[in-house]
């Protein structure tokens, strides 16, 4: 057990409740939450009295700064954004696919990364295709399987919301460039949970919510651009995206260098603080001591399930899954099956194809995933 995992009074809601629902809305430390409210205390009695023009940048600057080393990127590459949907409906018309071509999708990926392309399709003659994650069948051998000239981008997220399935980005992305195919991908479910190092997860955009595992909250997403999209111009530029933002003219789009350039405007700082303080903890303890953290309770947990699956066939079809990131997918729609979890202080969330996803906080007891096995199989008993 990593000792700075085991800090329980940083995380006050599990003095009350088993949580399962980090990838969902992740907790937030007591040091995040402090960062966050006494930032708001300062505004809230000052106002602009004790921050600057030039504060409001550095807050900006000191994420960016904190979040490239945790993706082990030159910050000029890291966008800061107000979500990570912010830059996932610009890329369709920063990319400009050719008229005819194909854009792989996955059709149980989140909704965020199909949607801006359903509308672009209706804009613009291009062609969706959604591929099917199947059981059993390594999901990059079903992308590889349908690539060819006529496609020109592949969205896919690096770890599936609601089955916990993860895909090989090095192996797609070399795929990819041989016939120079776009490769988008979206990490929200990963970052802070996963070593997450471009240097090894080369692709045209890497997109993540500042939420979630990376203990932060809404308001803020991140993204690692490449050389070729910092250089374009952004769909919806905004004012704090300038060169020097309180340097204001009309004269012309004087657009800051690098990523910056797609911050739009005036953002939630509190939020900005929040998630640098959280990463500056996630990078003190590590992301590979956390990965190795997950990977030993991982074990403990899907060999428990599995058994629990072949006592319950009726009513567990599938166990799904990579660490901590594990999907029970059930014969029946999962909401009574959630609710009565809920009922015995157990939070889960609901994914598609009635899987009942289940997301410990990285800081998860062994114990406590003992607790949730009695309580599944408490409820699996009630309703077989």
């Amino acid at each position: 057990m990593i000792k700075s995992l085991s800090l329980r009074s940083n995380f006050k809601t599990l003095e009350s409740v088993t949580y399962l629902n980090q990838a969902s809305l992740g907790l937030i430390s007591e040091k995040t939450s402090s960062a966050m409210h006494e930032f708001l205390d300062n505004i809230g009695k000052h106002g602009n009295v004790n921050m600057s023009d030039q504060d409001e940048v550095n807050y900006f600057d000191e994420l960016r700064n904190t979040a490239s080393i945790l993706f082990g990127c030159s910050p000029k590459n890291l966008g800061i954004l107000s979500s990570a949907s912010d830059l996932l409906n610009q890329i369709p018309f920063l990319l400009s696919p050719k008229a005819g071509s194909r854009i792989i999708l996955i059709s149980n990926d989140f909704p965020a990364l199909y949607r801006p392309w359903q509308a672009y399709s209706k804009m613009y003659k291009i062609k969706l295709e959604f591929l099917k994650e199947i059981p059993n069948i390594d999901l990059n051998s079903v992308v590889s399987s349908t690539l060819g000239q006529d496609v020109s981008a592949i969205v896919i997220s690096y770890v599936q919301y609601s089955t916990g399935s993860i895909i090989d980005i090095k192996s797609l992305y070399k795929i990819s460039k041989k016939l120079g195919i776009k490769l988008i991908i979206d990490v929200t479910q990963a970052a802070g949970a996963i070593p997450i190092n471009v240097k090894n997860f080369k692709c045209d955009a890497l997109i993540c919510s500042g939420y979630k595992w990376l203990g932060g909250h809404g308001g803020v997403g991140l993204a690692v651009l490449s050389n070729e999209l910092i250089k374009s111009t952004p769909l919806m530029p905004g004012w704090m995206g300038a060169r020097n933002p309180f340097d204001i003219s009309h004269q012309e789009l004087d657009l800051a260098e690098g990523a910056k350039r797609f911050t739009q405007s005036t953002m939630s700082y509190i939020s900005l603080k929040g998630l640098e303080v959280s990463i500056q903890e996630i990078l003190k303890i590590g992301v590979d001591n956390i990965d190795n953290h997950a990977q030993k309770l991982k074990r403990y947990f899907l060999s428990h399930l599995n058994s629990l699956k072949k006592k319950y066939p009726n009513i567990i079809k599938e166990i799904r899954g990579r660490g901590l990131l594990i999907g029970i997918q059930l014969h029946k729609d999962q909401t009574k099956f959630i609710k009565k979890l809920m009922d015995n202080r157990l939070l889960t969330i609901r994914a598609a194809e009635n899987v009942v996803r289940i997301l410990p906080p990285l800081n998860v007891k062994r114990n406590e995933i003992s607790q949730a096995l009695k309580i599944i199989n408490k409820v699996c008993s009630e309703l077989k």
